[in-house]
């Protein structure tokens, strides 16, 4: 069966990359995302502080040099430590002046626009935190009727966010980019993800919404068959195909094998 070809294909990577960890890294980070529990957001502040850090990684930066910009906390320090009321009285254009120096890793100035947006838009809503923590998509899937119920309530929050148009997350992969962060069953399908889904032949081109979500759901249909959480896979997708941010967690030495 193809299907099964394919979940072979995975076994072999995962076993390729697994003969060249860099340890303690690798296992640490693997073994943080087999076990990330859901939790529920506790206020607008915790919101903004993530989906503005989801932001800064967003439109192809360089995911080392983003790291490296959020652990400096210059980042969080430019938009006042994400207090909301604060935010959303800020102007970008200041933010810029003030901060792009030390904050320039996130690649463009554009998204300090976006994020006060952001701040702004989640203020006026006012109910935002009830939107986010009591969506209908099962915090972990089991079987094929949990992937169903996912893309069903994943649907429906699209529709919401869209509806009240939040800016950067009115998309299937930013959406599946905050849900994974937040420890659901599912990875973001960024380009990385999708040349290495292209080149499993789960998908026939690395972009389209219906690709997209192709491959979140066929990676989260392997995960169930082999007791595996699909973050995982995703992360050693990442280092299959050498994601910057994900480099660190092999020996240099997979990569010479590879290309």
């Amino acid at each position: 069966m193809e299907k099964e070809k394919t979940f072979l294909q995975i076994d072999q990577l995962i076993q390729n990359i697994d003969q060249f960890k860099c340890e303690p890294l690798f296992t640490d980070e693997r073994n943080k995302r087999q076990n990330k529990i859901f939790s529920l957001f506790s206020g607008e502040n915790e919101i903004l502080k993530k989906l503005s850090h989801l932001i800064a990684y967003s439109q192809n930066a360089n995911s080392e040099m983003v790291e490296q910009v959020l652990k400096s906390g210059n980042f969080d320090a430019a938009f006042l430590n994400f207090k909301i009321d604060e935010v959303v009285k800020l102007n970008p254009c200041d933010i810029a002046e003030e901060h792009w120096n030390s904050i320039q890793g996130i690649r463009q100035q554009a998204k300090l626009f976006h994020i006060v947006s952001l701040a702004r838009k989640i203020k006026n809503i006012g109910l935002f935190t009830e939107i986010l923590n009591d969506n209908q998509i099962p915090k972990t899937i089991g079987n094929e009727g949990d992937i169903v119920q996912f893309w069903t309530g994943f649907d429906q929050l699209l529709k919401i966010l869209k509806g009240n148009k939040i800016p950067f997350f009115q998309s299937t992969t930013s959406l599946l980019h905050l849900l994974l962060d937040l420890g659901y069953d599912c990875v973001k399908p960024d380009l990385v993800v999708m040349k290495v889904a292209k080149k499993l032949t789960i998908v026939e081109s690395v972009t389209g919404d219906k690709n997209f979500r192709k491959t979140v759901r066929f990676i989260q249909e392997y995960a169930i068959d082999r007791k595996i959480r699909p973050s995982v896979v995703d992360f050693y997708f990442l280092i299959d195909e050498g994601q910057m941010g994900a480099r660190k967690f092999v020996r240099q030495e997979f990569y010479q094998s590879k290309f």
